[in-house]
């Protein structure tokens, strides 16, 4: 455990390199701010000795002046120690979250597939907050460890023999220090965790709150809610129960030390051994002392919670993409859309969820896959943008292995409208421009007329600049739908893949979308996949997927003849 926390700490301090001279300055600041904040050692000495001892009144002018020129050196240099270590942690966790979102890009859809949103969203905003916490928390400790140094130095030249004593306690002390760090790891990572489900449920009970009001089951999201939080506060309190019991521990020991050097001390005075005035500076001198351990002591105990967030961060960040591209990947001015499936076989799991599958889709073809839910038709049109590895087998474009393609470059040509589209928050402009980001709004305007979009975007008060709010809550799902494939059509793609893109709408609306649809499949490599079978009567082939394998392939008027599995099916729907 020991090892483990020492390399994360190792990596987290190495943010800090890019701001090493920053650092240097803090440091040196730091050193300036523990000498401020050490001087009443030496001033109490002086005023005892020199000034209540021999009545030196031009001493007692000079010390106060000394005091005031102290205290004003010391409000600069805590200043601005605060603001450069609050500069190096802010950029720091600019730098984590910039690099954090970055990975995130990079990711392959398996990752996000078995990662709740919620969790990631608690990682990327909580846990790099306590990432910040840990860097500040750093540099507060460098203050407080030269103030702990100078008070040292200072005692032992003042009385080696009662800095000896009044030290003896510290490696029992660190003892049980590290024994509450191991205990704080382990609660801080509980805390983390719980604050990810409760970021997970927020953002599940938000997104289906319609859901939630339809089957009237507030209460049950209150009450499952309520657990969690409760979860949560349980996991906080037995962090807060073991943090709290450090400082009494360390004050305990304090007041021990603190009675011993009284009498060893105070029967040195009365001998004469000791001056009164060296005496009350070695104790000024041991209470500045105090004051930092017990704030250094916090300082470990809470960076030691925060390491669990800093190691969550991490997790993410060494997450290797399944999607790799090889080191020379390929490119061209442009593709034809031959598409080429070859004895595919994939796996989510242990279990095969396609085996065997061979089908082509040649330019200006459409390619219908049709079969029950979980016979594997949109697992298999995900592996055409790489969204996933194939385990066995190959898909070509243009007759090259997709594997050897530029993952952009390939993703580029292809076009998607899933069944349940997604808008960003922002205008109707700025999403069909999502398919082209350098569009004109001449290009913008033909891809929404192409789309059966334009009659209804003009009808808006703000047209093209009508805000769709978030996910897209304020259009309809027919209007949702014309817009994704205005911007579809507007990325012009080559191979262009449709999954049941019609199967949620109305009649009017799927009017409306089809023929917006008929018009993006001219001439590119369309694949379709179908719960109505009359969207796909005219498909130049059909194919018939049950488990993961492929039972028949041909056009309808072929399928119907042979009276097999699409015989079945059609007779199902279409049946009085």
């Amino acid at each position: 455990m020991k090892l483990k926390i020492d390399l994360r700490v190792k990596r987290a301090l190495k943010y800090i390199k890019p701001y090493l001279g920053l650092s240097i300055l803090s440091i040196v600041l730091a050193s300036l701010a523990a000498a401020t904040a050490a001087s009443p050692i030496f001033i109490i000495k002086q005023v005892v000795n020199d000034v209540l001892m021999k009545k030196n009144y031009n001493m007692l002018i000079m010390i106060n002046i000394a005091i005031i020129l102290i205290f004003i050196l010391k409000g600069f240099v805590f200043y601005y120690q605060a603001y450069v270590s609050a500069y190096i942690s802010n950029k720091i966790t600019f730098n984590v979250r910039q690099e954090l979102f970055e990975h995130l890009q990079k990711l392959s859809m398996g990752y996000f597939a078995k990662t709740e949103v919620g969790e990631l969203m608690a990682r990327f905003y909580n846990d790099t907050e306590k990432f910040k916490a840990f860097i500040v928390l750093a540099f507060s400790s460098i203050v407080k460890l030269f103030t702990i140094l100078i008070a040292v130095i200072a005692i032992f030249q003042m009385s080696w023999k009662l800095s000896i004593i009044s030290l003896i306690f510290i490696p029992l002390l660190s003892k049980i220090v590290r024994t509450f760090t191991k205990k704080l790891y382990k609660t801080g990572g509980e805390i983390q965790k719980k604050i990810g489900i409760i970021t997970t449920v927020i953002q599940e009970n938000l997104s289906g709150i319609r859901v939630v009001k339809a089957f009237a089951n507030e209460d049950y999201e209150i009450e499952k809610f309520r657990k969690i939080n409760d979860e949560n506060f349980n996991a906080n309190i037995k962090n807060v129960k073991i943090s709290s019991k450090v400082t009494p521990v360390v004050d305990f020991f304090n007041a021990v030390s603190l009675v011993i050097i009284l009498m060893i001390g105070g029967v040195q005075v009365i001998k004469g051994e000791v001056d009164s005035g060296q005496f009350l500076a070695f104790l000024t001198a041991l209470a500045l002392l105090s004051d930092p351990l017990r704030v250094l002591t916090s300082n470990i105990n809470k960076m030691t919670t925060n390491l669990s967030s800093v190691e969550r961060v991490f997790e993410i960040l060494d997450e290797i993409p399944e999607i790799r591209e090889i080191e020379t990947p390929i490119t061209k001015e442009e593709i034809i859309g031959k598409v080429d499936i070859k004895d595919i076989y994939f796996k989510y799991d242990r279990e095969y969820v396609l085996k065997n599958v061979n089908i082509s889709g040649n330019p200006g073809e459409v390619v219908a896959l049709v079969g029950q839910s979980g016979s594997g038709k949109t697992t298999l049109v995900n592996l055409i943008p790489r969204f996933y590895e194939v385990e066995k087998g190959e898909i070509l474009v243009d007759g090259e292995n997709i594997k050897n393609l530029e993952i952009k470059f390939l993703r580029k040509n292809i076009g998607i409208v899933p069944q349940e589209t997604f808008l960003f928050s922002g205008t109707i402009r700025e999403n069909i421009m999502y398919g082209k980001r350098d569009a004109t709004f001449k290009e913008v305007k033909k891809a929404a007329e192409s789309a059966n979009a334009i009659e209804f975007i003009e009808k808006l008060p703000n047209g093209f600049d009508t805000e769709v709010g978030e996910r897209g809550v304020l259009l309809s799902g027919g209007q949702k739908q014309r817009i994704a494939i205005a911007r579809a059509i507007l990325k012009n793609p080559k191979i262009l893949i449709l999954d049941e893109a019609t199967s949620a709408l109305d009649t009017e609306s799927e009017r409306l979308v089809q023929d917006a649809l008929d018009k993006l499949m001219k001439n590119r490599t369309t694949f379709v996949i179908a719960h109505r079978l009359s969207t796909i009567i005219n498909a130049d082939k059909i194919v018939v997927m049950k488990n993961g394998e492929i039972q028949e392939v041909g056009t309808h008027k072929k399928l119907l003849e042979k009276r097999g599995m699409y015989k079945e099916l059609y007779d199902k729907q279409f049946k009085n």
